[in-house]
């Protein structure tokens, strides 16, 4: 469970985000809209420990973040941001194993069985298994993004952070992304917060909305309560909203 009350973030004397609060329960999937620039990936990275706060909490299954040690810190939550610093010529199973560099005790530790087994599970989960041996710079933008999902996986997470994971891929591959990591979160009850572009791929996948303008939360609520109204106010556009009935998920439409 993650809950943030209260959250206030400047950065280099400005002010980002303002009185911000969310919660998100266990096993949830909750997708954060909003326009650039309304703080959608500072809120990620305050709660990633990575922006000092200047005011608020943020509790991670009841414990404060910034009590926590980064090691311990990186055993509960995993960020999975748009720009990865690993390179080239690393292949796929060493990528995925820096995600078990919470577990390591020491410079010179060496990787357990229970951690190649997990790296292992994780790669099989993924479909990332059959590239093991594929350099990162040979991946396609796809498959890179699955590589990166394993690789948080690997640190066996109760929270998984993503920062517009589906950016940059074509229309079947953010669908084949967002499948599998439904699937993941639903078999492993991971709770997920999700930054999205895309209104009508987080109406289909998350479990709740949180939306953000100019870094104060303008409406959370369950994907249902989500309205065309909001979504106005929030960008500056006329939505119209429809039921598609086979999923009884709502959808929008942009009207020019």
């Amino acid at each position: 469970m993650l809950v943030v009350e209260h959250l206030t973030v400047q950065l280099a004397g400005h002010r980002v985000l303002t009185d911000v609060s969310l919660s998100v329960q266990k096993g949830k999937m909750v997708g954060v809209l909003g326009q650039n620039g309304s703080g959608k990936t500072t809120l990620l990275r305050a709660i990633a420990g990575d922006y000092k706060v200047s005011s608020g909490s943020i509790l991670i299954e009841g414990q404060a973040s910034q009590m926590l040690s980064p090691k311990n810190r990186a055993r509960k939550l995993a960020v999975c941001m748009q720009n990865h610093h690993v390179p080239l010529h690393v292949t796929v199973q060493e990528a995925v194993k820096l995600g078990r560099y919470p577990y390591d005790h020491g410079w010179f530790s060496r990787r357990s069985k229970r951690d190649d087994d997990i790296v292992e599970r994780v790669m099989r989960d993924t479909d990332t298994i059959e590239l093991a041996n594929r350099l990162i710079g040979q991946l396609s933008g796809g498959e890179q993004k699955r590589v990166w999902l394993a690789q948080s996986l690997a640190q066996e997470p109760s929270l998984l952070l993503l920062d517009e994971p589906t950016n940059h891929l074509d229309i079947a591959q953010q669908v084949a992304f967002m499948n599998h990591l439904h699937k993941l979160q639903q078999e492993r009850e991971l709770t997920v917060v999700i930054v999205l572009h895309d209104v009508n791929m987080m109406s289909l996948y998350c479990d709740e909305w949180v939306l953000l303008k100019q870094g104060q939360v303008l409406g959370t609520g369950a994907v249902t309560n989500l309205t065309e109204s909001l979504l106005h106010e929030a960008y500056g556009v006329r939505f119209t909203e429809s039921l598609v009935p086979p999923l009884g998920k709502k959808q929008f439409t942009i009207c020019p």
